[in-house]
């Protein structure tokens, strides 16, 4: 029931470094920064990506070098005119065709598998006519082994198959009329005439099945590649899911170690409860289990330390909470049944006291929501960030800590700890001038220190959803001051890179973390039904294209990048 305080940065400034409360999984109690062990790495697909793109780049310069080389020397090479005619041709040809593969590699927008196919069609067909020039049986046969297996090892399945047929095909046709003596052999080196036309043709043969095993054993060197990367890729996964939940689990120890047992009231009577054992402490109170006088009924009783009482600015907060939580009439936020007076030993607040468990709590068991349960969850929450949005109220602080799954008669969603709320209705907040919230969770106009509005909460429990559906938090735990910065100028990881999910779910959750309050959605309840859309396949078009667009301006990061792209939100 307890929930310890959000963080507070008493700087506007979203880069400047501050304390932290104990919410934060990245901020120890004595205010030491947990630096997390593991880092994302690329994915597996642009792991490959990046190879293929450099080793184009590479094969495209030194076939052309090779190639200008080859015709600057054709001169000094004698043999049959027109088979010389036609590899110079070829030559040329190729050295053309390199040159526009060098050019099409040196800019990944430019870059595209159809090039690929069409580069080693080329190619496999121009080298036919210099091998006829060279000779059909002479070293130069190397030049098909080399390319298909570059081919086969470093490119698609696609283009290893064209490659292959290009190699084969010609190669067989052409040495094939050679070896029974259909056409002249002209080349520069020659089979010795007594192996004869059966000789020649077993020899041609031969090099045909030699380049499907070059094919076959090339590829499968590429499958396990691909595996060793995919392994690798889920193996950081793990370790990355495994920290997270480490951090989490270290905060809620943190925060258990402070409750428990008898407390300095136990036993005592605060207005019409009778006060129990000690739920949890914080730095501003504790909350005790307590149970009615007159009727037994249980209850939570939160209540502010004789010491911070002192503190004026605290003791208003504690006492505008109860004030707001008390004007709340929701199933799905904390009820409060009595709030004390000014007659009141103690300033204290009586709620409900629920029999379950924090999001926070099931996250740490479980290493993500089925998709269905995200759904019903941000349905609810959402209702009840409708109901604080009609009496004027922005929770400022939604995480999974203040969401919590009350397991009765019915399972219901309720939000607890209204304590750094906002009232729109002019009576203002008692934060002026410091950032309010967790980092991770937090609005990118809170994390300014801007005017904050309902939208801020919906932001909020977009995050919450990111983490569900995914397993992992959207900014991994750092330096605050560089998590703040990262939730104004940055998108997360793509969704659909860390879990099994729909593509439309990352455009669902781009408009929910949108940086601009006036590109996300309007309410909880219209998040869950596009989520619930998105995971069907049923997403409207009108939403798509709002994704899209958003992700256009500013994607989502991909794991392992060195530097991502950043701007300044749009404020609506």
């Amino acid at each position: 029931m307890e929930n310890e305080g959000p963080t507070v940065v008493e700087t506007p400034a979203a880069g400047a470094k501050g304390g932290a409360g104990h919410d934060d999984p990245s901020v120890s109690p004595t205010g030491g920064v947990r630096e997390p062990s593991t880092t994302q790495l690329p994915s597996p697909e642009t792991v490959l990506l990046t190879a293929e793109i450099e080793q184009t780049r590479r094969m495209a310069i030194t076939g052309t070098l090779f190639n200008i080389v080859g015709l600057a020397s054709w001169p000094l090479v004698g043999g049959d005119r027109t088979a010389k005619t036609i590899a110079t041709v070829g030559l040329a040809g190729a050295a053309v065709n390199n040159a526009w593969l060098w050019y099409v590699a040196s800019d990944v927008r430019r870059y595209a598998q159809r090039t690929l196919i069409v580069y080693f069609a080329l190619s496999a067909i121009l080298n036919t006519g210099i091998i006829y020039y060279l000779g059909v049986f002479g070293p130069i046969l190397v030049m098909f082994v080399l390319n298909l297996y570059a081919a086969c090892l470093g490119y698609d399945r696609r283009v290893a198959l064209v490659t292959l047929a290009g190699s084969v095909v010609p190669y067989v046709l052409l040495a094939g009329s050679v070896a029974i003596g259909w056409l002249p052999d002209p080349g520069l080196i020659t089979a010795t005439p007594h192996i004869g036309t059966v000789g020649r043709s077993i020899v041609v043969f031969c090099f045909a099945a030699f380049l499907g095993l070059v094919y076959a054993q090339a590829r499968r060197t590429r499958e396990l590649m691909v595996e060793s990367l995919v392994q690798r890729d889920e193996a950081v996964r793990r370790a990355s899911h495994r920290e997270a939940l480490f951090l989490e689990a270290r905060q809620d120890l943190e925060r258990a170690l402070h409750g428990g047992g008898l407390g300095r009231f136990t036993d005592q009577t605060l207005g019409s409860y009778k006060l129990g054992a000690v739920l949890g402490r914080g730095g501003m109170g504790e909350v005790y289990a307590a149970t009615h006088v007159a009727d037994g009924r249980p209850a939570a009783v939160k209540m502010l330390l004789p010491e911070v009482i002192a503190r004026p600015n605290y003791a208003r907060r504690f006492l505008r909470e109860a004030r707001i939580a008390s004007s709340l009439d929701s199933p799905h936020v904390v009820r409060v049944f009595e709030v004390g007076d000014e007659s009141a030993p103690l300033p204290y607040l009586a709620m409900e006291r629920l029999d379950g468990e924090a999001l926070a709590q099931i996250l740490r068991r479980e290493e993500r929501l089925a998709p269905r349960l995200v759904i019903d969850m941000v349905r609810q929450v959402g209702r009840g960030l409708s109901a604080a949005t009609l009496a004027g109220i922005v929770h400022r602080d939604l995480k999974p800590q203040n969401l919590f799954l009350s397991r009765g008669e019915v399972t219901v969603w309720k939000i607890l700890d209204f304590g750094v709320s906002k009232l729109t209705d002019g009576g203002g907040t008692l934060t002026q001038g410091e950032v309010v919230g967790t980092p991770q969770y937090m609005a990118p106009e809170q994390a300014q220190s801007a005017d904050v509005g309902p939208r801020a909460d919906l932001y909020g429990l977009g995050a919450i959803a990111y983490r569900a559906l995914t397993g992992h938090p959207p900014f991994p735990a750092r330096d605050i001051a560089d998590v703040m910065l990262a939730v104004i100028t940055e998108m997360p990881t793509r969704p659909s890179l860390l879990a099994p999910l729909p593509p439309d779910v990352d455009l669902v959750l781009a408009i929910a973390m949108a940086k601009a309050p006036g590109d996300r959605f309007e309410s909880g309840e219209e998040l869950a039904v596009a989520l619930e859309a998105a995971l069907a396949g049923r997403l409207d078009s009108a939403l798509r294209g709002r994704g899209v667009k958003l992700l256009e301006e500013l994607p989502w990061s991909e794991p392992g990048a060195v530097s991502r792209r950043r701007r300044r939100p749009r404020r609506a």
